[in-house]
């Protein structure tokens, strides 16, 4: 009695499997970096409204000024919005936070392919809000760069006097990075 061992694959067939998968891989790769890059920028954004968000409620909270402001000591507002973010109560009104003024919260700095910049009227480099919520006069642009490889990413967060924030369109964040 002859038997017929032919169930199953060859290696023929197994190397044809293969290379058709090597091949929809790497086709598929590159919207697969797109998808996880836009992700990040969106991610990154939501982070930063929140933050945005948080301190102008604490603001209210605490009935009185606090500061969303770059940092490198936790104590010091400085103009590089790329190092730690810090969100702290002002109490002495002098931008500065003192031994005695509460750190609410730090944001840790943005990597190498990220930028993030602030733009706002009188050129501070802090975003400042009252007790009331609003930010006294101050209205301006955060936006959020994200450079992979040749491909530009950037969202925007633009802040109006009264203290509300909304997202700004693609193409004016882009232009301002």
């Amino acid at each position: 009695m002859k038997r017929n061992h032919s169930t199953g694959f060859t290696l023929i067939n197994l190397l044809i499997t293969l290379t058709i998968s090597g091949i929809l891989a790497t086709a598929g790769l590159p919207s697969l970096q797109i998808l996880l890059n836009n992700q990040q920028a969106n991610n990154t954004y939501q982070q930063l409204f929140t933050l945005v968000q948080f301190t102008r409620i604490q603001s209210v909270n605490y009935s009185g000024q606090v500061l969303l402001c770059p940092t490198v000591n936790q104590n010091d507002c400085i103009n590089d919005w790329n190092q730690e973010l810090m969100v702290f109560v002002d109490t002495n009104y002098d931008e500065t936070k003192n031994d005695s003024e509460l750190l609410l919260q730090v944001r840790q700095a943005a990597s190498d392919d990220e930028q993030i910049n602030w733009r706002a009227s009188g050129s501070r480099r802090y975003l400042r809000f009252k007790a009331d919520g609003s930010t006294g006069n101050q209205n301006g642009r955060l936006t959020y760069c994200l450079r992979k490889e040749e491909a530009l990413y950037a969202r925007q967060i633009i802040m109006y006097r009264t203290g509300r924030a909304r997202r700004g369109g693609e193409h004016d964040a882009k232009q301002s990075c």
